[in-house]
């Protein structure tokens, strides 16, 4: 029962504020003209109001000085570091590529030496070419 009646009341006030918007609304802003005459009645409330403001600006743009500090830090570190890292893989290179033809000549050698020595039996040959090629299960 008293669903019902809270139901219809809410329908009545609904209907009534359809008609009559305007009057909820100009209390309204009568309530916040009252509010702002009373904080600026007293000078003292606005400027400090104002101080607020400017110190919460203030303390942000220091905050967002220092996040760019920071961040430029952190970009110039990672600059630094794949310049290093790019040194390195060059060095890397290097090192490998003189490896690669030390290793090759000595593959020729071995070559040369398993066909001189194997030419009469293929089968030994190819057996012996896959292992020094690593293909001895393919």
């Amino acid at each position: 029962m008293n669903l019902l009646l809270l139901k219809s009341r809410v329908k009545k006030i609904l209907s009534w504020l359809k008609h009559y918007w305007y009057i909820p609304l100009l209390l309204v802003a009568l309530v916040l003209a009252i509010l702002v005459w009373a904080f600026t009645k007293n000078g003292t409330y606005v400027a400090t109001l104002i101080d607020l403001l400017e110190n919460s600006r203030e303390s942000y743009k220091k905050e967002i000085d220092k996040l760019n500090e920071i961040h430029n830090r952190e970009a110039e570190e990672k600059k630094r570091v794949l310049a290093e890292y790019n040194k390195n893989i060059e060095i890397l290179e290097k090192e490998y590529a003189e490896k690669n033809q030390e290793l090759e000549a000595d593959k020729k050698k071995e070559i040369k030496k398993l066909v001189e020595e194997g030419y009469n039996d293929p089968d030994v040959l190819a057996r012996e070419l896959a292992r020094l090629f690593g293909l001895e299960h393919g």
